[in-house]
């Protein structure tokens, strides 16, 4: 025979452990070991005893943890791989959560993920990792995941107003013309009216945000991001900033929006 047996409609009599086909030496597994050294008190003490029982946040955490070792971001894009992947089901014990219980997870409990780096700073510790004979700092841009063009300025807004006030004014002009003898001949749409006198008044707010902020330019799908100049030109995003020991262990990080941290 030249080929072996392929029978994919056949199961295994005895199929094999997730240990068995990824090895025992990989990250899931390390990263479950991990997790059960965490103290997650934090995350549980943010559940109440009503309602629906809740996925367990060591679970997530674990899955959140793995995720980002790939550098899997999305919550979409994680529930796919939770459910295809055999290191991320291996993670989750079967489970599948949605995007949504990923997202919301990630979001609620942003500062007990962030103290959880300091946990793990402990776990490297106690495993004689971290040697702070020298410790390396460096700073790089990172991109937002923002549109470019998708920005707001002061001149933008200046123009955006004066628009504005055109069209009120020939709103205005045409029921100034219209007599109230014969039958009118345009007829203004009242939502219409109140939605560009809403944006008007909105207007200087929006302003007064971007000269507190000191910015001549600001983006609409991430404000919190800024330009920042590189030596390609500019990057919409952040700065980020992380101290390495001797032995490549991160031992703190920062991500900044001004030019330098």
């Amino acid at each position: 025979m030249k080929f072996l047996v392929y029978s994919p409609e056949q199961a295994s009599l005895l199929p094999p452990t997730v240990r068995e086909v990824l090895g025992g030496d990989h990250l899931c597994f390390f990263l479950s070991r991990m997790v059960k050294k965490l103290d997650l008190s934090a995350f549980e003490q943010a559940y109440s005893e009503e309602g629906q029982p809740g996925y367990h946040p060591a679970l997530l955490v674990a899955v959140w943890l793995y995720a980002t070792a790939l550098g899997v971001t999305s919550s979409r894009r994680l529930e796919q791989r939770v459910r295809e992947d055999l290191a991320f089901r291996d993670l989750a014990g079967g489970a599948q959560p949605d995007h949504w219980t990923l997202n919301e997870f990630r979001r609620r409990h942003r500062r007990a993920i962030n103290d959880l780096f300091t946990q793990v700073l402990e776990v490297a510790r106690d495993a004689g990792l971290g040697r702070l004979g020298h410790v390396a700092i460096d700073s790089t841009r990172v991109a937002a995941n923002a549109s470019r063009n998708r920005l707001e300025s002061e001149d933008a807004l200046r123009r955006e107003r004066t628009k504005l006030r055109r069209q009120v004014r020939r709103w205005q002009q045409q029921c100034d013309a219209t007599d109230p003898n014969e039958t009118p001949g345009a007829v203004i749409d009242p939502q219409a009216q109140q939605a560009v006198e809403a944006r008007l008044a909105e207007i200087p707010r929006r302003l007064e945000k971007l000269r507190k902020a000191g910015l001549r330019k600001r983006s609409l799908t991430d404000p919190d991001s800024r330009f920042l100049r590189e030596r390609q030109g500019f990057t919409l995003g952040y700065t980020v900033s992380m101290a390495v020991s001797e032995d490549h262990v991160i031992l703190e990080q920062q991500v900044a929006r001004a030019a330098h941290p």
